[in-house]
This record gives structure tokens, sequence and C-alpha cells, in this order.
């Protein structure tokens, strides 16, 4: 059975896959014609005792030849790369939307980066070893069995019966080869999820002091790791040796035939010199068949796990009709229970609320008692387990995720800074005037820190650029939410970590952004408080032990 990323590439590459599988048939066309003529320059010197002068056009043939030769090779490389490229841009960016589309716990985050790093990044050794080997097996054996056969039918059949000794010897080896490869797979993907905790708690263990003892669990999965993968190289090392033990004595075999019909005068010097020069080409698609059938082995785990991710990915195409939605929407929450992804005590629980729209609603409550998990709810990172959210009278999972987007902004407590300029960073790499850019920068209250950076709106962030105190990532998310312009806007713990001047201003735009929208914030600061319409303490509505399951 054919491999779904072979289909694939089919798909996509069948210009790219024809012009190398003609390109290679040029490769070895040009490679026969120059030992077609090595073959000529070397019997009339040494046999023919003719001049070196009068081959020397002959010579400069076999020169062109093999450059021709090489230019075709480089290209075809060049192409393959190019191919490559795309193809793991194309994965990368799936993997990308798959993230963006589906809430990421911390073990999720870990498999992504894994996915998107190295298990993508092995793809590329289909263009760089598996499909260059296969379109030589479809086309130079092929070619040269036929040029045997025009000069001496022979050879051209022993070469034919020892074909088929090396595939049978893979499809041997084959199953321990695939356990392997899935065992080193799972060792790479046990070692980044554990270097990825690591860092993660690394603050904590410096703090208790346990940073040191920590290495040791470090060292044992790099153990772990190293030990799967030198067996998968193990087991390629092992199939490549047995494949040039067999086309090593596959040539021997078929030279001592020509040695013998040269001197029982049964075949001549140039045909049986000019057979010998063809055959380490003829077999050496058989050599690369080792480590291709290892690389098809490890890609073919490594494209099943990308597959798996991705199938795992909501499939459901809804399509609300937004055109008749009232602008901005009350949003209604019914019979609403929710439970994180691997535990048992749910969040909420047949949770009812109203929220009117063009009003601000602030969600308080004491710490914990899930007003960051409705505002996720409302913004459509989470999918309530029972109960639906509605805006207006559309259901909100139902929505397109692009008119989910154009309705609903959402600030989290902690934004992320992206390695890129302010503008990028404020724009999340869309289009928009500079001047609206300067705009929301006011009304987040950072335009003393605009005029103080050194480019402007080009000035570098993050890694290696400008730094921002937390109170100012706080108001960089604002701007972005500003940008956005959405007439439902999901702001958690807005003036969280700001002096009281700062809070004071920002509460002050937010009364003024607020006009003509429907906006919910999560806090429990008193000024946040007097500037809300509608006040809803959400401990009030926390599941009472008796109805959390057990």
């Amino acid at each position: 059975m054919i491999p779904a990323r072979f289909q694939l590439y089919g798909q996509k590459d069948k210009r790219n896959l024809l012009l190398l599988s003609l390109g290679q048939l040029v490769h070895v066309a040009l490679y026969t014609g120059a030992m077609g003529a090595l073959t000529y320059i070397v019997n009339a010197v040494f046999l023919q005792e003719k001049q070196l002068a009068e081959a020397a056009p002959v010579l400069l043939v076999l020169l062109f030849l093999l450059i021709c030769r090489e230019f075709i090779l480089y290209r075809q490389k060049q192409l393959l790369l190019t191919m490559s490229q795309n193809f793991r841009q194309q994965v990368r960016q799936k993997l990308h939307r798959q993230g963006l589309a589906n809430p990421l716990t911390a073990d999720d985050s870990s498999e992504l980066l894994t996915l998107s790093c190295e298990t993508t990044e092995t793809l590329d050794d289909d263009y760089q070893i598996l499909i260059p080997t296969l379109i030589s097996l479809l086309t130079t054996l092929p070619f040269l069995l036929v040029t045997f056969a025009c000069s001496d039918i022979i050879t051209a059949a022993i070469a034919l019966v020892t074909l088929p000794i090396a595939p049978f010897l893979l499809y041997l080896l084959g199953s321990l080869t695939k356990k392997r490869s899935e065992a080193a797979w799972q060792a790479m993907r046990s070692l980044t999820q554990g270097f990825h905790e690591l860092l993660q708690a690394l603050p904590m263990l410096k703090i208790f002091q346990q940073d040191k003892a920590q290495r040791s669990t470090a060292q044992k999965l790099i153990q772990q790791f190293s030990t799967a993968t030198l067996n998968v190289l193990e087991q390629a090392f092992l199939a490549s040796f047995v494949l040039e033990l067999i086309t090593t004595l596959a040539i021997a075999l078929i030279a001592v035939t020509i040695g013998l019909r040269l001197l029982n005068g049964e075949l001549s010097f140039a045909t049986g010199f000019f057979l010998l020069l063809l055959l380490p080409e003829f077999y050496q698609p058989l050599r690369q068949s080792g480590t291709a059938f290892h690389t098809a082995m490890n890609t073919n785990t490594a494209a099943a796990k990308i597959a798996q991710a991705l199938t795992e990915t909501d499939q459901s195409p809804h399509h609300g009709h937004h055109e008749q939605l009232a602008i901005p929407p009350a949003i209604y929450i019914r019979q609403v229970s929710f439970t994180y992804p691997g535990r048992h005590t749910p969040t909420w629980q047949n949770l009812n609320l109203t929220l009117p729209a063009g009003k601000i609603t602030v969600l308080t409550g004491s710490s914990g008692c899930g007003k960051s998990t409705l505002l996720m709810l409302i913004a459509g990172l989470y999918l309530p387990t029972d109960g639906s959210i509605y805006l207006e009278d559309q259901l909100l999972h139902t929505m397109h995720p692009a008119s989910q987007q154009k309705l609903i902004g959402y600030l989290p407590q902690e934004p992320h800074l992206y390695q890129g300029t302010l503008q990028e960073n404020l724009l999340l790499f869309q289009d928009a005037p500079a001047e609206r850019c300067l705009q929301a920068l006011r009304l987040a209250q950072l335009e003393n820190f605009y005029r103080q950076l050194p480019q402007g709106l080009s000035t570098r962030c993050g890694d290696g650029g400008q730094k921002l105190s937390q109170g100012q990532l706080k108001r960089l998310g604002l701007a972005r939410l500003i940008l956005q312009n959405n007439p439902v806007m999901l702001l958690d713990e807005p003036t969280t970590g700001l002096d009281e001047h700062t809070e004071a201003m920002i509460i002050q735009a937010l009364n003024v952004i607020a006009k003509g929208r429907t906006m919910i914030i999560s806090s429990h600061h008193p000024a946040v408080l007097q500037l809300a319409d509608n006040v809803i303490d959400l401990h009030a509505y926390l599941p009472r032990e008796e109805e959390v399951p057990c």
C-alpha cells in the first residue's frame, strides 16, 4: 500500500516528479554515453595503438558529457530541496492552524513542538534519500538493463536474476526496523516533554535547591533516547552492510563471467569493458535502497504521528448565518458545564447567565472561581462539556472560526510578546495604517513608552530587542484588542500589575472603548467594579460539593 503522503506528493508535485524522472533518465544516459566514450579511448589507445591526439575529440566529448551530468545532478538536488522546503512549510502551517483552533495543555504544547520541529524535519529525508532512490530504481535500472541486453544478453540475464535478492532481504528486516523506529520516536517524545517540564519548573526547583538533583532525570532521558537511536542505527547499518555485500558479490560474479568469456574469445574487449564500467551505476540504486528503507521506516513513523495529530482537529464544518446577528450581541449561557481535559472535578455545572448587549459586565469572585475559564469558553478557546453559549440566537460553536474572530476579541492575563517589531506585535502580522497603531497606543496609555523608542513602530521587541515590563505588556495586549475593533471584547484582569494612576487611565480608556460594544471584564479591583453596568459574582455559581461527581 502506498503511504498517504506519497499520494499527496503525486498530487502537489506531479510536474516536479516528472521533471526529476526525466532528469534521471538524462543523467543515466549521459553517464552511459560517457562510459562509451571512455571505452572507445581505452580501446583505441591501448589496444589499437592509436595516438592520443586521434582520440582527443572523443576525450572532449567525454569531458562535456561528465560536466552535463554534474549539472543535471545539481539541478535535481536544487529541485528536491525546494520541494522539501515547500512541503515542510505546508505541514507546519497545518500544525500551526490546529494549535490556533484548539486549546493546548502543557503536554499538548510539548507534543506540538516535537511535531513542528524534529518530526516535520524528518520528512526532509523523503526528498533527500527516499524519492531519489525510488526514481533511480524506476528509471536507471530499466535503462541500463536495456543497455545490457543490447550489448550482451548473458550479462543482462545475470543482472536481472540478482535484482530480487535485495528487496527480499529488506522485507525480512522490515518488521524489526519499524518497531525500533517507533521506540526511538517515543523516546524523543519523552525527552522533549521531560525537558519542557524541567524548564517550566526550573525557577521552583532553584527556590527549593533541587535543580542539581534533576540532572539525573535529564541524564536518564538522554540515555534512553541515545539507546533507542543507536538501536535504529544498528539495524540500518546491518541492512546497508547486507546490501553492499550482495551487490559486491553480484558485480564480482558478472566480472568473472565477462573475464572468462573474454579469454575464450566469446566477447570483445570493448563490450566487456563497457559493461564493467556500467555495473557500479546499475547496482548503485540497490546500495542506496538500504538507507532508503531505513529512511522509509523513520519517515513513515513521523508522518503517521503528524497525520494522527492533524486528524484530531475538530472537523465540524459549521457555518452560521451571521449577517442577521445584532451588533453588539447579547451573550446567553445556558446550562453550561465544563471540565478541563484530564480532570474529574468540573469547573462549571449547569451555569446560566445573561450578559447584556452594549453593556460592561464585570465577572468578579475569589481566585479560582472560574472567571478566566468562562472568558475562554465565550472566546471559543474551549467547548463546553454540556450546554450552549449563544450570541443572540446564534450558537457559538456552530459559527465559522473566521466569524468568531471578527466578532470576539480576547485579552488574556499574560499577553504574548513575539520576536518582531512593535508594529507587528500590535497588528499580529495584519495590515493597518501606522496612524491607527499610534491611536491604539495612546488609548492604552503607551504613548510615553512609544516616544522613548529609538525606531518607533519599527523597534524590535522580545528576545534580542526591547524589553517590556508586565504593566507595559498588559497595555500592549489592550492596544491589540483596540486595533481588532471587535463588537465583543473579553478582558481577563486588564489592570492587574498596574499602578493606581495607570489603572485609572486604563479604566477611562475602557469606558470610551466600550461604547457600542459588549464588554466582559474579569476583575476584583474596586475601580473596575465601579465601571461596570452589570456585576456578576461567579463564586455564587460554583457547583456545590454535593453536586460534584466522584
